[in-house]
């Protein structure tokens, strides 16, 4: 019979998520992670398995926590352009907009699409981010555009992620994101 958990599942993953997202998977040790969530070497081996089973958890808790949340925030039932200019502003603020980046940036910057411990996290990550572009950009606008607009702004959606987390000041930032959707809103039918 195995004992049960004495923490809080959602707090270990949001810790364990701050350490990834900090270190990256490579640079963050059992006793980083340890020391990040509070539990013992010993405790994240029984809970997770391993360092790789930790990952996978707090990979998996990032995207419902971070980024469909944001989405069920800012793009809602809606799906409308309004909704993905708010998004992509909401970039500009934490947790994104620390020194410490995206956890789903990091790990494509860190593993690219060699399979990893992150392959899974990476892939889901990306569909439900793009699924929420696409879906505002079809409700809208519409058309043979649609893959050309998807693709342009999920470049543009990772782009001011990776210039956050290189340190890159980001201030004209917000001008870009309203720019780019003054121009997808001259689209509209």
């Amino acid at each position: 019979m195995t004992r049960p958990r004495l923490f809080d599942e959602a707090t270990v993953l949001q810790d364990a998520m701050g350490a990834f997202r900090r270190a990256g998977f490579a640079g963050a040790s059992i006793k980083d992670l340890a020391d990040a969530t509070g539990l013992t070497s010993g405790s994240i081996y029984n809970a997770f398995g391993d360092k790789e089973g930790l990952y996978r958890a707090a990979f998996s808790h990032y995207i419902d926590a971070v980024i469909r949340h944001r989405i069920e925030t800012y793009v809602g039932e809606a799906g409308d352009l309004d909704g993905l200019e708010q998004l992509f502003l909401s970039l500009l603020r934490a947790p994104e907009c620390d020194e410490h980046g995206c956890l789903l940036t990091n790990a494509a910057v860190e593993f690219g699409a060699r399979p990893s411990v992150a392959s899974e996290g990476l892939a889901q990550g990306f569909a439900v981010l793009e699924a929420a572009i696409r879906g505002g950009i079809e409700r809208q606008i519409g058309g043979g555009q649609v893959e050309l607009l998807v693709v342009r702004l999920l470049l543009l959606y990772q782009g001011i992620l990776v210039l956050i987390r290189a340190g890159r000041n980001v201030s004209a930032c917000q001008a870009v994101i309203r720019s780019e959707f003054e121009q997808l809103r001259k689209l509209l039918p």
